[in-house]
């Protein structure tokens, strides 16, 4: 996916986007704190639905979602593997394949597939967090909230600069494909990847030591103070919305509690 992609989907104009981010950053983190600790698998599959269909009010096409996920539910299929061989004390079936004795435990199975949904929701929560959201509000109400100044500006920076490499590494790999790069053996293709690689590293670095120096030119250090982002309090039509929505973790955690 390109990440230019989240520059446009900001500014579109829906009942989620529309609602204040401060509320959108607690009620999301909240539910993905949830979906980590929630020990049945329908529930974590309950919530996972759930995300899907927060989704569905952004008004975007599915295939941006399926591609977010791409990448973490191989992740999880690797752990509900991983755990199906390793865990457990109730062997379900065993494969003689010689040398090797793979066993399959029962235990194993519902531990693994219970990790699969807890990651599957956790990262699509995530996802319509960012589609809905810009960046510096998520940001601005961490800092909010007294998570140490240093880390939102290393965020901060680290999300400045993922658009630039991006930018820079695609504009290289244009110009290699120009060049018909692309007919090239695996082994050179390799070589040349690895030369974007390298340049793009030395571009941030340059990059970083420009900003650094434009911000110690400014005044900046340790001690400074980034300005209040957000002016305005929260609107009571939002804040009951936030309310409202914060009984849908609350009422998970308590099933998942009393049953």
């Amino acid at each position: 996916m390109q990440l230019s992609f989240f520059k446009s989907v900001e500014n579109r104009d829906t009942p989620l986007h529309r609602l204040d981010g401060r509320l959108k950053t607690v009620f999301f983190l909240v539910c993905i704190v949830v979906a980590t600790v929630i020990s049945h698998w329908y529930l974590a599959l309950f919530l996972w639905f759930a995300a899907m269909g927060a989704f569905t009010l952004l008004g975007l096409p599915k295939r941006y979602l399926l591609s977010r996920l791409s990448m973490p539910f191989g992740i999880s299929w690797l752990v509900f593997l991983s755990l199906m061989f390793t865990n457990g004390s109730h062997p379900l079936w065993v494969m003689m394949t010689s040398p090797f004795l793979l066993t399959v435990y029962s235990e194993g199975i519902q531990l693994g597939f219970l990790m699969m949904l807890r990651i599957m929701a956790a990262v699509t929560l995530a996802s319509v967090l960012s589609f809905s959201t810009p960046m510096v509000e998520i940001l601005e109400t961490l800092r909010f909230f007294k998570i140490p100044g240093i880390m939102v500006d290393i965020a901060d920076l680290m999300i400045r600069y993922v658009y630039l490499l991006d930018e820079t590494a695609h504009k290289m790999r244009q110009a290699q494909m120009s060049r018909t790069t692309g007919k090239l053996s695996w082994v050179a293709q390799i070589q040349n990847a690895g030369k974007v690689a390298g340049y793009v590293l030395l571009k941030s670095i340059d990059r970083s030591i420009k900003i650094y120096n434009s911000m110690l030119a400014r005044g900046y250090n340790q001690e400074s103070t980034a300005p209040v982002y957000f002016t305005r309090p929260v609107s009571a039509t939002d804040l009951k919305k936030g309310m409202f929505l914060m009984l849908f973790p609350i009422a998970t955690l308590a099933v998942n509690y009393w049953i």
